[in-house]
């Protein structure tokens, strides 16, 4: 028995010590060097969490940033399913997150996963002791300068896209009305490079300012610098971005909204999901699973939605395992068939142990 409670304890300690980070456009797994000394922590139970947490929890008290205990998935994520944040982190703007990001990684201990919509995340099931910092109240927009071609607008990373799209409309502009209906914030949507019919958001985006990705320093890139591409965007913490929005009528902007909005509503499903699992390849992704047979196979909670194959959506009480599941047996079966290796892009919190 005791040696069984020695195994689970140094099994809790290596996922305390591992982390992501956001690095090169992508999140990397890695075993933080400064967090090896949980491995002999974990045995002390408590003690772990006062390591792993006593530095940021003690920055984020000196700067105002809220701080959470055990906030779960049906809250941080679209597809509300999977396990719970153990510690969660809500700097009040974008001035803050730089503030508290580059002060953690002063002390060691910038090991984060960084949150907005949570629309295009799973996750993992049970306690994720890797700390969250959540975006959303860094929300501000502002107008920057305008003329008659259009308005130059500045939004912060927690800026919900649905906010930027109205705003846009108050002052006589649009385009990007295509994103009608997504939940995503402005920073994931920079990350992700967010597009739809056609659209991308890169297209309407001036600048970008962002933490590299050391968290030393915030720098101001163009649009050009980020090497905008299919479902990539700009790397690092993105704070804040600059839209230019062309003119038009809000009448005009109501009604292009709706239209893809409907549009949206009638090629995707209303279930809770996280949006697209698998990125398109030569071959739409959703077309290959629905050939494979496995539109409508349901494990758990989960199901490859009816509506479109390239969604698994909570139909109740979906965990991060019934996803994983489905998106694995979609994988092997289009492969199996078609040849085809499906490649994913919604992202996994989790504590970096195989998930």
């Amino acid at each position: 028995m005791c040696l069984l409670l020695v195994a689970f304890l140094f099994r809790a300690a290596l996922r305390a010590a591992a982390g992501f980070r956001v690095s090169c456009g992508k999140v990397e797994r890695f075993i933080c060097p400064e967090r090896r000394f949980c491995v002999r922590a974990a045995v002390r139970g408590i003690q772990c969490r006062m390591a792993l947490y006593g530095v940021t929890d003690k920055i984020a008290e000196e700067l105002g940033v809220r701080i959470r205990e055990e906030v779960g998935a049906a809250e941080l994520t679209t597809f509300r399913g999977g396990g719970r944040a153990a510690r969660v982190y809500e700097p009040a703007d974008a001035d803050a997150l730089a503030r508290f990001l580059m002060r953690s990684a002063e002390q060691g201990a910038a090991d984060f996963y960084l949150l907005g919509g949570g629309s295009n995340t799973v996750m993992e099931d049970g306690e994720i002791l890797l700390p969250a910092v959540l975006t959303r109240d860094a929300a501000e927009i502002i107008k920057t300068a305008e003329d008659e071609r259009g308005v130059f607008i500045r939004a912060e990373c927690g800026a919900p896209l649905a906010k930027i799209i109205s705003f846009g409309r108050e002052h006589s502009a649009g385009g990007l009305e295509f994103l009608a209906g997504v939940p995503a914030t402005a920073g994931g949507a920079v990350h992700m490079n967010a597009g739809a019919f056609g659209h991308e958001i890169a297209d309407y985006i001036v600048e970008i300012e962002r933490l590299t990705p050391d968290f030393a320093e915030i720098e101001r890139i163009k649009k050009e610098e980020a090497a905008f591409g299919y479902r990539r965007g700009a790397a690092g913490a993105v704070l804040r971005a600059d839209f230019f929005l062309p003119r038009m009528s809000a009448e005009e902007s109501v009604r292009r909204a709706a239209e893809f909005l409907a549009e949206r509503r009638r090629r995707q499903p209303c279930a809770p999901s996280c949006g697209s699992v698998f990125r398109r390849g030569v071959l739409p992704a959703g077309a290959l699973i629905e050939k494979a047979g496995l539109k409508g196979v349901r494990l758990g909670g989960a199901e490859i939605s009816r509506v479109h194959a390239n969604f698994i959506v909570n139909v109740g009480g979906a965990s991060a395992a019934d996803f994983q599941a489905l998106a694995r047996l979609a994988e092997e079966r289009v492969f199996e068939l078609f040849g085809e290796r499906l490649e994913r892009e919604v992202e996994f919190f989790s504590d970096g142990l195989p998930f």
